[in-house]
């Protein structure tokens, strides 16, 4: 039996015929399968070769990114990633391992971890986090520190993380909506949070990249979100957005073949932008992401929260009727979630943020 580990590069394209464009294929395969088998053969989240290719092409000199397939005897079982900023928090890397069931139990996936582990080291990671999901099983449960939900404690992915030194630090909750079943609710909230937030302030939306006149304030609520969110006890630092950076981002929706629908409260004596959400889909049926949703600090208790997210679901139930939407939050961050419970929001699966922190 020999394992091997090759090097998935960023290809020109996604769809030709080149080599790497041939290993990001591969790669792509190997996430979905074991994605689809660990959702009970749900394929809905499994994503596209030209999202992978759009979202790693977008990150090249802003992020340090190690993506690699695992050949078991030249079959490909086993897929590698692992991500270290080069703007801010460059000490952290983010590590992802799996493994299709098949192989499981014969080292792939301890090989996989030790190379991406090994080579991230050595390029100046000393902490490393790891974002798992996990389904609901029967028997005991472990808890963040946080306090804040639990997760199966006897599972093969949770005794992996545990052998390699990683700490459960947080639970964010995955969480689903069917607007079929939202829709008759949705006017009727958006209708109770203009009541506390009109006439101070106005909704504004729209599909596709940022007007001009709003990208440079959308950019600097983006930079709230890496101190306003909670982030337990994981290692991180505020996020510098600019322009550049916002454009970037969205850049990588749209080439990945994504529409991004976007709503904002502006305040109307200042002309500032004080909140956002955002929603991205490729409008095939396949679910939409609500990606993030902030409220600027000095603006909260006015129900703009509920306001833009009201605003931005109607306008894709407007677009896609019947659409489905995915997100996640911080089990501790309560006024966010009961924002989604009262928009019809249900928990489909908790996903574990870990970490390791080695000696510098």
């Amino acid at each position: 039996m020999t394992i091997e580990i090759v090097d998935v590069p960023v290809p020109e394209a996604w769809d030709d015929d080149s080599e790497g464009a041939r290993l990001l294929r591969q790669l792509v395969d190997v996430r979905n399968a074991v994605v689809v088998d660990a959702w009970g053969g749900d394929a809905s989240h499994a994503f596209t070769y030209r999202e992978a290719w759009a979202t790693w092409r977008s990150q090249l000199g802003q992020v340090d990114e190690l993506r690699t397939i695992a050949l078991l005897d030249g079959e490909p079982v086993g897929r590698g990633y692992a991500s270290r900023s080069l703007l801010e928090a460059t000490t952290v890397a983010e590590i992802d391992v799996m493994v299709r069931r098949g192989a499981r139990g014969r080292g792939v996936g301890a090989a996989l971890a030790d190379d991406l582990i090994g080579r991230m080291r050595a390029r100046g990671a000393t902490t490393f986090q790891a974002w798992v999901d996990h389904h609901p099983a029967p028997g005991p449960t472990i808890a963040p520190p946080t306090g804040f939900g639990e997760i199966p404690a006897d599972a093969p992915h949770v005794r992996m993380l545990q052998r390699y030194g990683f700490e459960l630090e947080q639970i964010e909750r995955m969480s689903e909506l069917r607007l079929c079943d939202a829709r008759d609710g949705l006017a009727d909230l958006r209708a109770e949070a203009e009541r506390h937030a009109l006439p101070r302030y106005r909704v504004e939306a729209w599909a596709g990249a940022t007007p001009p006149e709003r990208a440079e304030q959308l950019a600097a609520l983006h930079a709230r979100m890496s101190t306003d969110a909670p982030s337990a006890g994981l290692d991180s630092e505020p996020e510098a957005w600019d322009l550049e950076r916002l454009q970037r981002y969205e850049a990588s929706q749209i080439e990945g073949g994504r529409t991004l629908l976007r709503a904002i409260a502006v305040e109307e004596a200042s002309g500032e932008v004080v909140a956002f959400t955002t929603l991205t889909g490729t409008g095939d049926g396949t679910p939409w992401y609500q990606h993030d949703t902030l409220v600027h600090g000095e603006h909260r208790g006015h129900r703009l929260g509920m306001l833009v997210k009201a605003a931005n679901l109607l306008a894709l139930d407007a677009r896609e009727p019947g659409a489905i939407v995915r997100t996640w939050n911080a089990e501790e961050n309560r006024p966010m979630l009961a924002v989604n419970e009262a928009l019809g929001f249900v928990a489909i699966c908790s996903e574990g943020a870990w970490q390791r922190k080695d000696a510098s």
